[in-house]
């Protein structure tokens, strides 16, 4: 990072601090390794960091797995998403929040290209690009065309998410009556708080110091393409399907 992107410059004090929040519902079997990269992504921004997990009622060893690292465990006992990263989030002390699903690693300094963003007072959050851990045809349609697609239209996929806690705060956290696309819906208010101030949502770019990695078990033949495609029919068709869980199904099925 040079030093015109360091936030601690940008603030003319120390460096912010950061609570990642990891909501988890039964996954064991992928939040040890996701862990150990936030903690090594901590330990490169070299800040304040704390990390959470938020226990969403899962029946597997999820929350033993997050107290083995040390990181402190949140127990949210209705399973939903939007409920599981408030529930983190009204226990972070962070000046920021970066939202990190429990199956997606974080690479190089991307926390201090998150910090550097919000500290610039030009950012209200963001998100960024995603790159699944599949190889072949699948990663290429989502690495390139989904992410140039979303990144056009300033969206954000929820494996990565960041914004300011204060300004979290105002528009009261992610909309508690979705079980799908709460992200979208988070982006659009955040983007709408945004513009009182002059503060833009902005989706953080590839680059070779940092990136987002997450798994590929969810996104299908065509490594996102599919997902994509479900989430944008579930917002065409009506926002009264993503408040209805059985509509929601493949968010909250058994992990494998």
């Amino acid at each position: 990072m040079s030093p015109s992107e360091n936030p601690a410059t940008a603030t003319g004090s120390k460096l912010p601090s950061l609570s990642v929040v990891i909501p988890a519902y039964n996954e064991a079997g992928y939040l040890e390794a996701t862990l150990i990269h936030a903690k090594r992504a901590a330990e490169v921004y070299q800040g304040p960091v704390e990390i959470i997990v938020v226990d969403n009622n899962s029946t597997d060893g999820t929350a033993d797995i997050a107290r083995a690292q040390g990181v402190q465990v949140v127990f949210e006992p209705q399973n939903q998403i939007a409920r599981a990263r408030n529930a983190g989030a009204a226990e972070a002390r962070g000046d920021y929040l970066v939202f990190v699903d429990a199956d997606t690693h974080l690479e190089g300094d991307i926390l201090g290209k998150v910090a550097a963003n919000l500290a610039s007072g030009e950012v209200i959050g963001g998100g960024a690009w995603v790159e699944p851990d599949s190889t072949g045809l699948g990663r290429l349609l989502f690495k390139y065309p989904v992410n140039f697609a979303l990144g056009l239209a300033n969206v954000s996929v929820g494996p990565f998410l960041y914004c300011d806690r204060e300004s979290f705060g105002r528009i009261r956290g992610f909309c508690e009556e979705f079980y799908a696309a709460e992200e979208f819906v988070l982006a659009r208010r955040m983007q709408a708080e945004g513009r009182k101030t002059g503060k833009s949502w902005r989706i953080i770019r590839p680059h070779k110091g940092h990136r987002i990695v997450t798994s590929s078990r969810r996104l299908g033949r065509f490594g996102g393409l599919e997902m994509a495609l479900k989430h944008a029919h579930l917002l065409w068709k009506s926002d009264q399907k993503l408040r209805q869980k059985d509509q929601c199904s493949s968010w909250y099925q058994a992990r494998s």
